[in-house]
């Protein structure tokens, strides 16, 4: 692969930011629709989410029927005070939330969930592989956070991406932690762990 890292992230951001309103709602709604399947049928109770930033699939209107159907819920923080760390904190519909210093909304500290308590990770990303690599914003958070799991099969690591950030076989760096599967527009895509 010729292309940089930081030469991909700008191409895939582009195609992504393309998107026209009428596809990116068609997509967000089939991921929606997708992802509360997989969330369904692997029984998960504890779920971590994100708040969509620059073009990154919307996927919050499936979060209240997430709750409706007894799912726990927490979002990422970003912890100033500990070195950018990233914590999931607990998070319900009636929270509200602030914007960071990037600009992407986050819960008040309600209190640190353990990424090991959690039955699944949906995760944000650029662009993702056929082999579970993911390429992220750059500044690393999700991988130093999911390192103590890297080898584990809980909570299970869910990308979500629309299929046209799926990119040619990345080179995986020592510090990058693999997804399990990933959810586009298309349905569940396993990266090594059976559909459910």
């Amino acid at each position: 692969m010729n292309q940089s890292r930081s030469e991909l992230r700008q191409k895939l951001r582009s195609l992504r930011n393309g998107l026209s309103e009428s596809h990116r709602a068609a997509h967000d709604e089939a991921i929606g629709r997708y992802l509360l399947e997989l969330v369904k049928a692997r029984r998960a109770g504890s779920i971590a989410c994100y708040c969509p930033f620059n073009g990154e699939p919307d996927i919050t209107p499936v979060y209240k029927q997430l709750m409706a159907d007894g799912s726990r819920l927490a979002l990422p923080v970003i912890n100033r005070e500990s070195t950018g760390r990233l914590e999931f904190h607990a998070w319900r519909a009636d929270t509200d939330l602030a914007k960071n210093w990037y600009g992407i909304f986050e819960p008040p500290p309600t209190g640190i969930v353990p990424v090991s308590s959690l039955d699944m990770l949906i995760v944000p990303l650029v662009g993702y592989d056929r082999f579970g690599n993911r390429l992220g914003m750059g500044a690393g958070y999700y991988d130093r956070c999911l390192e103590s799991i890297r080898d584990l099969d809980n909570p299970l690591r869910v990308g979500v991406a629309y299929s046209l950030q799926e990119m040619e076989p990345l080179a995986a760096e020592a510090w990058d932690v693999p997804l399990h599967g990933l959810v586009n527009e298309h349905g569940w895509i396993s990266f090594g762990v059976r559909q459910p």
